[in-house]
């Protein structure tokens, strides 16, 4: 069985850079570049996403040691601007204290302990705590004290406010509490060289939103780093775009790399015919060809390959006919399109001015990058087709940046001291304009736990593409309570970047 594994992963590996030597444009050295993940664990237990002593062990020996995104410096852009970030229980006070530094201050007073700032706010000329007015300036040095006169043991040298450590990357800020950690630089490796062209300090932050989850961190965050569950949860996104379910994994150090190229020749996928195009929402399951189309009631009618049909509500909950058990994923996306909409259809290649016939992933790339020269210039033209691809990777622990053309960027983390809980952040960057000037998103779009994405009307499209995503994980955080087995299991190598994280985990979980 393992043979055969690494036989399909040899072979996407070379489909792969059969795809790159007949891309239109170079494409950079990082994506010629092979680590595909033959380590690690593919079975970890259940307990570490259900229990409480396993999340206290995480705060000490994960998010008390590790480098972790707090901010971003559209956040802070002026001398007084600070920001909270708060993390499993713990909490820190990221500050821009001068034009060219920023410092992250254990948040908390050290007269009583209260939190010096439980929101983001803008130019503060020092932090003084709202409880006894104790006051320390933007460095960190105690600046006054009242009744001073009633603290015979203070010694103003001793009273400066703890730091945690502070990197800069791609205007990410990021902090790591051990004052004896690996340097920043160490830890992120050579992820920049991923992003030449349009590197990530070169985009502003228009978009963030965050949105509580009914599930422990982990399993909100290894859902977004395969591809493997698009055929069975965004079936849709495999009609009318990327057609295959292969995708190419590489590990690098601390961090993964997914490239989801469109163009692999998968194996697995019936070959279905035409679907009528009248106008209506219809869509058919690539798995078993049953069709998807909203009725004028706001329900659904699913028509089965044999002639069998059946209706159901946005929820795939039965209303009637031969049919009892569909997609639920796709009953909610079919009612909630626009009934202006219809359903995606396929490319088709183009012959360009030779006659030579262009693939479509030729005339999807030449798209984006002319919408690219309006706003980087002739650097356009450096672009290869894959990088247009979906490219995306996680720099453990929680920091999942896509690439430099998609602008997605995510951030797990735990939900205070809730096992069962986490909170999932999108932001949304584009590139800075020639002439520096943009207005920045400072303001945090807060979902609660029963709150739709679809309320995050900045996101577009994409809020209900995470709608499917989020619909799955509070029931798996309750199928690990339910189940029996003691461990779940991972794929060899579609499930690769979770099976990094989890090798990296027991690292950084291990006794030292």
């Amino acid at each position: 069985m393992t043979a055969s594994i690494d036989a399909k992963v040899d072979r996407i590996q070379r489909d792969y850079h059969q795809i790159l030597d007949s891309d239109t444009h170079e494409p950079p050295a990082s994506y010629r570049r092979d680590a595909p993940f033959r380590a690690g664990p593919t079975r970890v237990p259940v307990e570490r996403y259900t229990s409480q002593a396993f999340h206290d062990l995480e705060v000490e020996r994960l998010w008390r040691r590790v480098w972790q995104f707090a901010c971003h410096e559209d956040d802070i852009p002026e001398v007084g601007d600070f920001v909270p970030y708060d993390i499993a229980g713990l909490s820190f006070l990221v500050v821009r204290t001068a034009n060219t530094e920023i410092k992250a201050f254990y948040n908390a007073c050290l007269h009583r302990g209260r939190k010096l700032r439980e929101f983001a706010g803008r130019a503060a000329e020092d932090l003084k705590c709202p409880f006894h007015g104790w006051t320390w300036d933007l460095a960190g040095n105690l600046k006054h004290v009242p009744c001073a006169w009633d603290f015979h043991e203070l010694h103003t040298a001793e009273q400066r406010l703890p730091e945690a450590r502070v990197a800069v990357w791609g205007r990410f800020v990021f902090i790591n509490p051990d004052a004896d950690c690996e340097s920043f630089e160490s830890f992120v490796g050579d992820l920049s060289s991923h992003f030449q062209v349009l590197p990530y300090d070169r985009l502003y932050k228009s978009a963030h939103v965050a949105k509580i989850i009914a599930c422990n961190w982990k399993v909100a965050s290894e859902a977004f780093m395969e591809s493997y569950h698009v055929v069975g949860t965004h079936p849709q996104i495999l009609l009318g775009g990327p057609n295959d379910v292969d995708t190419k994994y590489d590990v690098f150090g601390n961090y993964s790399r997914a490239i989801r190229c469109g163009a692999l020749d998968s194996d697995g996928l019936p070959q279905w015919g035409p679907l009528l195009q009248d106008g209506r929402p219809r869509i058919r399951h690539p798995l078993n060809g049953y069709i998807y189309e909203a009725s004028d009631d706001g329900l659904v009618q699913v028509t089965a390959p044999d002639g069998r049909t059946g209706l159901f509500d946005r929820l795939a909950r039965p209303i009637a006919g031969d049919l009892g058990d569909v997609s639920p994923h796709l009953c909610e996306w079919v009612c909630g399109e626009p009934k202006s909409e219809s359903a995606p259809a396929n490319v088709t290649s183009e012959a360009g001015a030779t006659g030579a016939r262009r693939h479509p992933r030729a005339l999807a790339a030449e798209s984006q990058r002319q919408a690219l020269r309006d706003i980087i210039g002739t650097a356009a033209e450096q672009i290869a087709d894959v990088e247009f691809s979906p490219v995306f990777f996680t720099l453990f622990p929680n920091f999942h940046p896509w690439g430099s053309f998609n602008g997605i960027t995510y951030r797990f983390r735990p939900n205070g001291n809730d096992p069962d809980s986490c909170i999932m952040e999108c932001i949304y960057l584009k590139p800075i304009p020639a002439d520096g000037r943009y207005q920045p998103a400072r303001d945090i779009r807060q979902l609660g736990v029963d709150d739709p994405w679809t309320d995050a009307v900045e996101l577009g499209a994409l809020a209900r593409i995470f709608a499917q995503d989020t619909r799955n994980l509070k029931y798996v955080q309750q199928g690990l309570h339910a189940t029996t087995k003691r461990t779940v299991q991972f794929a060899r190598y579609n499930e690769s970047k979770p099976r990094h994280f989890h090798m990296l985990l027991e690292h950084w979980l291990a006794e030292s």
